[in-house]
């Protein structure tokens, strides 16, 4: 019998497992899922994948693998498309930065499947906005090409990025859609009695995370009290080797305070974490919008975070939190201790904050949007 569902691709050569609990995997799942598409991942084979056993049903995601026919990934996505084009009812994309891609992409498409659907995630932080406001000659051309005749919906994360884009008229309203980033929780969480830890989760070291902005505003708490700041994420080598090993000669006193975790794959490990912890922080330079952010408010977490991302759209739903100010440690410092001596700031009921998240970043409510523009 032949397969009567509309077919749905996500275009992203470069998917590795941890791409899949993220919205580059969370996204086209919800499609399957919740909205009934064949939906698929077109990716070269770089990893195991386990989360697509783990983690979420196989039955609505599938990869699709590329075969690396050429030496860019462009040609090779280009090759698959001009076989494949008519048999895709929706094609999503990530990234309208990437002028060549898209552009080439999408016409490749829209010549072959004229009634197809299409659409892009953008992805946005201000950098990645900036650049698109502000393109011009050749690669400026195509992409007010694209966006005009090649594109059907394009979604940002955060109404800071949204509300840019529509002011300089690079996005029409009636294509741009403001989509923040969900959460997907695969078990039925239980809330442990909280303990004093300050937890962060990221890519630690890199510039954007500003990871020593946090290790230095620790330092400077001089009523630390039984607090413990815990951090989760792969951690890049220099930072380790250099500013790591640094940081506890210099602070002897941290070392049982401190506690580096490194990547942690297994989700139920993480959401342990993240409900045992009372503050989140995040001192983030830049962001484009913050899932850590979301499932650290989904467990009663108090967010102190910078305005990045979608972190002042979360605030005022959850109002649970607070913006500090960027590469400022003796700020944030001032911050994490007034909490610390004040920690009848740190009781919300984690079963409202749950729900108030769930209701406000739950895929499936989130995905709708997207359903509707493209049909």
């Amino acid at each position: 019998m032949k397969n009567s569902k509309k077919k749905y691709l996500c275009i992203f050569p470069k998917l590795m497992n941890f791409h899949l609990i993220k919205d580059v995997g969370l996204l086209p799942y919800t499609m399957g899922k919740s909205f009934n598409y064949d939906a698929a991942i077109l990716t070269y084979n770089n990893d195991d994948y386990d989360y697509l056993k783990a983690e979420l049903n196989s039955e609505y995601l599938k990869l699709i693998f590329l075969n690396k026919k050429f030496k860019t990934e462009t040609r090779d996505v280009l090759c698959y498309l001009i076989k494949n084009s008519r048999k895709i009812d929706v094609l999503q994309s990530f990234h309208l930065h990437d002028t060549i891609g898209i552009f080439s992409y999408f016409l490749v498409y829209k010549l072959l499947n004229p009634q197809g659907k299409t659409y892009v995630k953008l992805d946005a932080d201000d950098l990645i906005t900036s650049i698109l406001i502000n393109k011009k000659g050749v690669f400026g051309f195509l992409q007010k090409i694209a966006i005009k005749h090649l594109i059907d919906c394009i979604s940002v994360e955060s109404s800071k990025q949204y509300k840019k884009l529509i002011e300089t008229e690079t996005i029409p309203p009636n294509k741009l859609i403001r989509i923040p980033n969900g959460i997907y929780i695969s078990q039925k969480t239980k809330i442990p009695k909280k303990k004093n830890y300050i937890l962060t989760v990221g890519n630690l070291g890199t510039p954007a995370k500003a990871t020593e902005v946090l290790l230095e505003a620790f330092s400077k708490i001089e009523k630390l009290e039984d607090w413990k700041l815990v951090l989760i994420g792969s951690i890049e080598k220099s930072f380790e080797e250099e500013y790591i090993k640094k940081y506890f000669i210099e602070n002897p006193h941290l070392k049982d305070k401190v506690i580096f975790k490194g990547y942690v794959s297994d989700r139920d490990k993480i959401y342990k974490f993240y409900s045992q912890s009372k503050i989140f922080c995040f001192p983030s330079r830049s962001e484009s919008f913050g899932i850590a952010l979301i499932e650290a408010a989904y467990f009663g977490n108090y967010l102190v975070t910078t305005d990045v991302g979608g972190a002042k759209d979360l605030l005022k739903i959850i109002d649970y939190g607070e913006l500090i100010k960027q590469d400022d440690s003796d700020y944030l410092a001032e911050r994490l201790q007034k909490l610390i001596l004040n920690p009848g700031k740190l009781e919300k009921n984690p079963k409202k904050l749950m729900k108030e998240v769930n209701e406000n970043y739950n895929w499936s409510n989130l995905c709708k949007k997207i359903y509707k523009m493209i049909n």
